[in-house]
């Protein structure tokens, strides 16, 4: 199937994305909230081993998810940002009446490509779940024994040349697209693929410092509350932490020592591609590296007890 690029995102348009089995998934948006570029979507019935037409019957058919603690809940729910370069669009089909009634208060993150998955994880519940529930309780199990050890910091890029690196956003602009991050891209892209390793590492582990409960408490609407997780997402605290870092040194410093001064409602998830773009645009590769700090949101052990 010939890809086609899609830069303005519709209610109707209907996207795809390959599944880890190598089948393919499909997502359909019904709503669109132009000023924050953030879209409601539902993940539909589709699953199947060919990319999806727009004819396909299951594209109408929304995802009720069951496995583990779900109870018959719609896998509706909303995302930011620009999609992911891998989903596939496969065509518009009118929302229905039905489809502009479906709500959501949850947030699944960025136009990741793993957006369908969903349907992927309840056919696993529904005809693979003895292996699908083993699988998830050795996850856990290894994720536990990697808590107990508290993760420590690779070589850094000095603190200097970071900040330097990082004035060079267009914070103005949101930083939601890649032209917003390019001049510091470039500037990275100059440096040895050991200083970009080593901002790499360096970003990680102020992300990691961010990754605290009383500075998830304190992000606007999106804020952690103790005894209603439902509106908090993992995913937007850590791009609001990006936000945070993107602002430059006296305010990331400022947040870091004061959880009430964290960004309210901003967001920079692209600030987490200025590595690897930088490393592509000097070796002409993909990024891979792993650091020593995991930034994904509840990584902070000590900040979350």
């Amino acid at each position: 199937m010939k890809k086609i690029i899609k830069k303005d995102i519709m209610p109707g348009d209907i996207f795809a994305c390959e599944l880890p089995d190598g089948r393919f998934g499909a997502v359909k948006v019904i709503d669109c909230f132009e000023e924050e570029n953030s879209y409601l979507i539902f993940v539909t019935k589709y699953i199947h081993e060919n990319v999806p037409t727009i004819e396909s019957r299951e594209l109408t058919e929304i995802v009720i998810a069951n496995r583990f603690s779900y109870n018959n809940e719609k896998a509706v729910f909303w995302i930011e940002g620009k999609l992911h370069k891998d989903l596939l669009f496969i065509g518009n089909s009118l929302v229905t009446e039905y489809e502009k009634t479906l709500k959501s208060s949850v947030f699944g993150g960025g136009g990741a490509p793993y957006i369908a998955y969903d349907v992927y994880w309840e056919w696993r519940w529904e005809n693979d779940r003895h292996n699908f529930e083993r699988e998830i309780r050795e996850e856990e199990k290894r994720e536990e024994e990697a808590f107990k050890k508290f993760p420590k910091p690779k070589k850094m890029l000095d603190d200097e040349t970071f900040w330097s690196i990082i004035s060079l956003l267009d914070v103005e602009n949101d930083t939601r697209d890649l032209e917003s991050i390019q001049p510091a891209v470039e500037a990275l892209a100059k440096m040895s693929v050991r200083e970009i390793k080593q901002f790499e590492e360096n970003l990680s582990y102020k992300l990691f410092l961010l990754d605290t409960k009383e500075h998830a408490k304190n992000i606007g609407k999106y804020s952690y509350r103790e005894n209603d997780e439902s509106y908090f997402s993992p995913d937007m605290f850590l791009y609001i932490r990006c936000f945070a870092v993107a602002q430059g040194k006296e305010f990331y410093e400022s947040a870091l020592n004061n959880p009430m001064n964290m960004p309210k409602h901003n967001a920079c998830e692209i600030l987490l591609s200025l590595a690897s773009e930088a490393y592509t645009e000097r070796r002409g590769k993909e990024f891979t590296y792993s650091s020593g700090c995991d930034y994904e949101t509840f990584s902070n052990m000590e900040g979350w007890t």
